[in-house]
């Protein structure tokens, strides 16, 4: 009966470092992507580095980060502007009842911006603040709400498409 005690309380306790330990590799996991997210490159390298997370896992948030460098330069610097400044205009809304059977979700784009973001970033970066503006007005105004925005385009969910 000791020796049973006495593996069961080993076992409970690695079993316990064990959890421990996901719940630093899942913390720093959100804490990459989350920057990943912002494109914020330098602090998302440094959490990195700096990450107990296992190599695969490792590996894949490295393969990522290079992509985001490699692509960096083809993207127009006000979506890094936008992109400072995601998440602080997002309300939080309850989730639909389980018996909600229909909903909507709608992508927007703006057509052409990145010939217009070429000829005229300036005249675009007013242009794309006017329009997040008005598209968030129009959210509160329907009742829907903003998933999510990358560059220009917006994911706007209604709980009711009638909303939509």
């Amino acid at each position: 009966f000791l020796l049973d005690f006495y593996f069961t309380r080993g076992f409970a306790s690695r079993l316990y470092e064990e959890h421990e330990k996901m719940e630093n590799v899942i913390l720093a996991a959100e804490n990459i992507a989350e920057t990943l997210s912002r494109f914020d490159l330098k602090k998302a390298r440094e959490a990195l580095d700096t990450s107990p997370l296992p190599p695969p896992l490792h590996n894949a948030f490295s393969s990522i980060l290079s992509n985001l460098h490699v692509y960096r330069p083809y993207i127009p610097d006000a979506v890094f502007d936008e992109l400072q400044h995601s998440g602080e205009h997002l309300k939080e809304v309850p989730a639909p009842g389980l018996e909600t059977k229909k909903a909507a979700l709608v992508f927007t784009d703006i057509q052409g911006s990145t010939a217009t973001w070429e000829a005229c970033p300036e005249g675009m970066r007013e242009g794309l603040k006017v329009h997040n503006n008005v598209m968030r007005e129009c959210l509160s105004e329907h009742n829907g709400y903003e998933v999510k925005t990358i560059g220009d385009s917006f994911m706007v969910a209604f709980e009711d498409p009638s909303d939509a």
